[in-house]
């Protein structure tokens, strides 16, 4: 067998491998940019195919989860909108969310805590409540906030005024920051 034959053997058969990586991921629900690198890296994209361990196949997020994803979801649909999308910058919002989210994992963590027995009958744990339950409530403010800020740029679209968005979007901002604070 002559080198160039081999060499285009390998090839395909790398190639074929990496299809067959591809079309098992992207049946996974891997986003599709992932599925095509298959083509050429399959080896590193190996583990992604591995069944998940205990801690992965927990609910993603925690109470809040569904919320947070909705609301930054029609907030970011809404600065799409040619009308509203002076108003506020999408990449803004980023950061607010990831603040939510991690203290929606911290809310859960402690929910999945206080399922156990003995911590919910220790003495100590009406302290965990309480921190709990404050966590929670500035969550729900934020929430709401974000609604004021939809409504904010329902305003921007027949006035054109983006300085009341903007000052909500930094109100959240420092909102979020706090959360982060709560957890120390």
């Amino acid at each position: 067998m002559s080198g160039s034959v081999l060499a285009l053997t390998l090839a395909g058969a790398w190639v074929g491998v990496g299809l067959g990586v591809g079309a098992l991921l992207a049946r996974q629900g891997q986003p599709l940019a992932t599925a095509a690198t298959a083509l050429v890296v399959w080896p590193a994209l190996l583990p992604l195919l591995a069944p998940p361990d205990e801690a992965a196949s927990r609910p993603a997020g925690g109470p809040f989860a569904e919320r947070i994803r909705g609301a930054f979801a029609a907030l970011r649909a809404a600065l799409v909108d040619p009308a509203l999308s002076a108003a506020a910058d999408a990449a803004t919002l980023d950061p607010i969310e990831a603040a939510l989210t991690r203290a929606d994992a911290r809310i859960a963590a402690v929910d999945r805590l206080l399922e156990d027995p003995a911590v919910a009958a220790d003495p100590a744990s009406a302290r965990l409540h309480q921190a709990r339950a404050h966590s929670a409530h500035e969550v729900e403010e934020v929430l709401r906030k974000l609604v004021t800020v939809r409504v904010q740029l329902g305003l921007v679209a027949l006035a054109g005024d983006t300085e009341p968005v903007r000052c909500h979007l930094g109100e959240l901002a420092a909102r979020a920051r706090a959360l982060e604070e709560l957890a120390c």
